[in-house]
């Protein structure tokens, strides 16, 4: 059991952005002096909840060059770069379409709209199939978009909240075993 939980986490490790990989990048090179500062690569109980909601907030709204949005927004929350950076990858081709399809339903529930956005009189006015398409788009953006906004907000807001309560719970468990070992030396 533990060394799959150390093999988890050795994957995790290879995979999460360093410095050094940061300030390769053409577009963060600007902000290398920023990115170097030590307290934005530390874990600890502020840092790590601000990067997991800001990744996951990010990754959510923006679907692509989110990773690096991230790292820049990182600097002036006092996030953990790596961390925001990484929770950015939730959100990749396997899961934006149901994220999608779950931002429609929750925009059509939040604007009280039928389930049938495109009004059919309207679109028979269309007469090709990309036409069609375009015209449903156009009026299935507005709820995709608030349906985002919602999701990425709610995200964000429960990431930080779980992983608060997550990190103090792992560090009670770190004293105890401390004290439980500090009394059986003893």
């Amino acid at each position: 059991m533990a060394e799959a939980v150390q093999g988890r986490f050795a994957w995790l490790t290879r995979h999460v952005p360093r410095r050094e990989t940061l300030h390769q990048n053409r577009f963060l090179r600007p902000f290398a002096h920023q990115l170097s500062k030590p307290e934005l690569w530390r874990m600890h109980r502020r840092s790590v909840p601000r990067g997991v909601a800001l990744g996951l907030g990010i990754g959510i709204i923006i679907p692509f060059m989110h990773t690096i949005l991230a790292a820049l927004l990182a600097i002036p929350l006092r996030a953990n770069v790596a961390i925001a950076a990484a929770f950015t990858f939730v959100v990749n081709p396997l899961t934006i379409p149901p994220l999608y399809y779950a931002a429609y339903r929750t925009g059509l529930w939040e604007l009280h709209a039928d389930a049938a956005v495109t009004n059919p009189a309207a679109a028979e006015q269309f007469s090709s199939e990309l036409s069609r398409l375009l015209f449903w788009i156009h009026e299935a953006s507005g709820p995709i978009a608030l349906g985002v906004l919602t999701i990425a907000i709610a995200a964000a807001a429960i990431s930080y909240f779980l992983t608060a309560v997550v990190w103090r719970m792992w560090l009670a468990n770190k004293l105890r075993r401390r004290r439980k070992a500090r009394l059986a030396g003893s």
